[in-house]
């Protein structure tokens, strides 16, 4: 079960003098029941890779199947735009109706839902999103914070009750309290099954929150797996001009130094603990 491509391009304007290679040569899947993130320089081509896997932008050629089924033609998009739920960046650009309310009942009531089955997909897609239905629900939308204009965004996709969802940076510009409460919104969709696509540049994010990482560099994807194999390749990180984590470039130079630790570990404080370990024992 996933979003698969394979051999994925995208050539804007092909055949003309102003040809442009964004993308060669993808494969990707993004499995059920994961967080795969997605990193990747400025302009490497992160939100065109999300616009494809979302049915939102053709891709010149290459393969795509959803579920084990091949997406071709108008009937595969239209299958996948009903899979996938996308959160761009600044979110709060998607919100435009007089209230949350209406806003986050767009989408349903664009596919037939109504009545009760309507009022209990906001409802549940606002309390998924952190937002009380009882206190939001009739705001107009531009009343709101900017983390809870995020949140309200995010609900009017959860609202979809998409099978994967697609999000592009969704923490930039959050604080602490509101990346705290988004990290929680996303592990509980994983763990309803949801696969989740998380664009990023915070490596904290990557520890956090990745069961597998991506990282596009020139419209390519060098490298991906497991987030501690990525993590621990320095070399090729460094080739995509990206600055492997502080914490994991100090785990490597111990691990150089004949140590033995992880590539990456939960928190700072963990491996605090762990070199404050291996350090008495060296001593004794």
């Amino acid at each position: 079960m996933g979003i698969l491509l394979r051999d994925v391009a995208l050539t804007y304007l092909p055949g003309t003098p102003m040809s442009r290679e964004v993308l060669s040569c993808i494969d990707l899947e993004l499995e059920a029941g994961e967080i795969l993130c997605l990193v990747g320089r400025t302009g490497a081509g992160k939100s065109t890779l999300v616009h494809i896997m979302g049915g939102l932008l053709p891709a010149t050629c290459g393969e795509m199947a959803l579920d084990g089924k091949s997406l071709d033609g108008r009937g595969g998009m239209r299958a996948l735009r009903s899979a996938v739920g996308v959160l761009m960046q600044s979110p709060e650009r998607q919100l435009f109706a007089e209230t949350v309310e209406k806003d986050v009942a767009f989408g349903p009531r664009n596919r037939g839902v109504r009545g009760e089955d309507l009022a209990a997909a906001v409802r549940g897609a606002l309390a998924s999103a952190g937002l009380d239905p009882e206190e939001y629900a009739f705001r107009p939308p531009f009343s709101l914070s900017g983390g809870e204009m995020r949140r309200a965004a995010l609900a009017g996709v959860l609202a979809m009750r998409p099978r994967y969802l697609l999000m592009d940076e969704p923490s930039s510009g959050l604080d602490l309290p509101g990346r705290r409460l988004l990290y929680g919104i996303l592990e509980k969709q994983r763990e309803q099954g949801v696969g989740i696509l998380l664009v990023t540049h915070d490596w904290d994010e990557v520890e956090l929150l990745a069961d597998r990482v991506a990282v596009l560099s020139q419209g390519r994807i060098p490298l991906q797996g497991e987030k501690e194999a990525v993590l621990a390749a320095a070399g090729e990180l460094e080739a995509a001009g990206l600055r492997p984590p502080a914490m994991v470039a100090v785990l490597a130079e111990l691990r150089r130094r004949g140590l033995v630790f992880p590539a990456c570990l939960p928190s700072p404080a963990e491996a605090a603990r762990l070199i404050d370990g291996a350090l008495k024992g060296a001593g004794r």
